[in-house]
């Protein structure tokens, strides 16, 4: 896992729209897909990871964002990574740290967006709390 180092990223689509008459129950779901790996044409140690991230806030409006990121990894992972995306099997270390980069770089963005828009948070911040006596 360590041999998945990540060399850039870069979102190639973003909305978000929030309804400004809502009145209705809150209800927020979040969704993360792996739309395509493959492997750079130029290099052969180095793929680009494709990806869907979706707010759903239901009547009350939505964040999307399409994203890809680019990892350098030794040809041996590189081949197991695409194996199990033809394989369509996401259980490896290297797939949970994809999807991990893929929370991080996607959740600042939405909430700038969540900010932006008067959205509520799709996640709880931490939060510092009087010591009890």
């Amino acid at each position: 896992m360590a041999d998945l180092k990540l060399m850039g990223s870069r979102l190639i689509h973003i909305s978000g729209k929030r309804e400004p008459e809502f009145d209705g129950k809150l209800s927020i779901n979040t969704n993360i897909k792996i739309t395509n790996i493959e492997q750079m044409k130029d290099s052969k140690e180095a793929i680009r990871v494709e990806y869907d991230f979706n707010i759903d806030y239901g009547d009350l409006g939505s964040i999307d964002l399409h994203g890809i990121l680019f990892f350098q990894a030794n040809s041996k992972t590189i081949k197991s990574l695409a194996k199990s995306w033809k394989e369509k099997k996401f259980d490896s270390q290297e797939h949970m740290r994809i999807t991990n980069v893929i929370i991080q770089k996607a959740t600042v963005k939405a909430l700038e967006i969540e900010e932006e828009l008067g959205l509520p948070m799709h996640i709880r911040l931490p939060s510092v709390k009087p010591k009890e006596e």
